[in-house]
């Protein structure tokens, strides 16, 4: 059957139609562009996680010289008189014993870095039923004590401590595993966060001075917005990294397999037995052994063997070691007083580098005391950013609804 020129017409006129008015869908499409959906992301991520990011920077402001603040805060409980000779260990770890209300021998004892500084004596406070101690979730009762005259200077639950409800505030929000994840999330989106506002605020060759400064005599609107992008700038780098270590310390189950695929990471020994029989040792001798090992070293640690087969365990730091909690341990044996086992960073693998730096990358001390001031003022960037990035939106929003209104009594 031929066709008629009536249906060639029709037929000729469907098709023209069709390339004029392309699918509403595909119209949509056409409008969207990278920017514009960075943009929404960067809105939504910081309308839906920025208090959480905020608080992570005030008390990671705090934490950045967190033993410090702790020290000044308890002073009367954390420092002493230098003497000229300190007592035996044994004896110090007996008189903590008198007054701990935790019936159990202590896991470690916190060691004075300066002639100033008390003995700290740790002991673990018993998890309830069907829990256990494991990663951040240990929980300690603290005696301090003289380490000259053996004078009890105070005790406390160490959770109950101002630094630790800080700590635990930066890092679960106090609210167990629920605010680890969340904490968690925050600072893995906070990296897409930083790298669409850079890509958002990223200028052309010719604009590149005006984007890095804040222009003068500007409208609130205009200096507000200004203000948003240079903080966001000028801290962009802080952001990333402290982001990224963050993630570390919530998620090391994701983040070592992949540290691991580029390079080795060697996970710490649990378990370190004692292989001979008799009688312990002193902690004195333990030190000793270690200090021949690392005559240069600061040793801060001695954990404490709990059981019939286990290990002291002496952690210290290096000259050449840039985190203040160092990361070399030494296991010994708690009764012939030989080296077991040895933690060495200089020994470490690529991967195991890169693990043990998060922490001085997390708090700065890796640039330095400059590096932790500067952290310490880069702390309040997410809470000026929320704020300035909150009224940017507002003002935007207000200013499409009151087109939006003018359009509509035009039509």
């Amino acid at each position: 059957m031929s066709m008629s020129s009536f249906d060639k017409s029709n037929l000729e006129l469907s098709f023209s139609t069709c390339e004029k008015s392309p699918h509403p869908g595909l119209a949509i499409l056409k409008k969207i562009t990278l920017r514009k959906v960075l943009l929404k992301l960067h809105l939504y991520i910081s309308l839906w996680l920025g208090a959480f990011l905020v608080i992570a920077g005030l008390t990671g402001s705090l934490l950045v010289y967190g033993t410090e603040l702790d020290k000044w805060l308890n002073a009367d409980m954390m420092t002493v008189a230098a003497g000229e000779k300190v007592r035996p260990l044994a004896d110090l770890i007996t008189i903590a014993n008198q007054v701990s209300p935790i019936k159990s021998q202590p896991v470690h004892l916190q060691l004075p870095k300066q002639a100033e500084d008390a003995l700290i004596v740790r002991y673990q406070v018993p998890m309830p039923a069907g829990k256990n101690h494991h990663g951040h979730n240990h929980h300690f009762y603290e005696v301090m004590i003289n380490p000259y005259s053996g004078q009890v200077l105070g005790q406390r639950d160490r959770n109950d401590a101002f630094m630790t409800i800080i700590l635990q505030l930066h890092f679960k929000l106090l609210a167990g595993e629920i605010g680890k994840l969340i904490m968690g999330i925050t600072a893995l989106m906070t990296l897409i966060l930083t790298l669409s506002g850079l890509y958002l605020w990223w200028p052309k060759l010719n604009k590149l001075k005006q984007a890095l400064v804040i222009k003068r005599n500007a409208s609130f609107t205009r200096f507000n917005f200004d203000l948003h992008k240079t903080i966001g700038f000028y801290t962009a780098i802080i952001l990333f990294v402290v982001s990224l270590s963050g993630s570390y310390f919530n998620f090391p189950f994701l983040f070592k397999p992949a540290v691991n695929f580029f390079s080795s990471v060697t996970e710490m020994p649990r378990d370190v037995k004692s292989t001979a029989t008799g009688s312990a040792v002193r902690p004195e001798s333990v030190l000793q052994q270690v200090t021949q090992r690392f005559p240069q070293a600061q040793i801060q640690r001695l954990s404490l063997p709990d059981n019939a087969k286990g290990s002291f365990m002496v952690s210290l730091r290096q000259a050449n070691e840039i985190r203040h909690k160092g990361a070399t341990m030494v296991w010994v044996d708690q009764y012939s007083g030989n080296i077991l086992h040895v933690r060495d960073p200089n020994q470490f693998s690529g991967g195991d580098s890169f693990i043990n730096l998060q922490l001085s990358l997390h708090n700065g001390e890796i640039f330095g005391t400059p590096g932790r001031i500067l952290y310490i003022v880069a702390g309040f960037a997410p809470l000026l950013l929320m704020v300035t990035g909150i009224i940017h939106w507002l003002k935007k929003r207000h200013a499409k609804r009151q087109h939006s209104v003018r359009f509509a009594s035009l039509s």
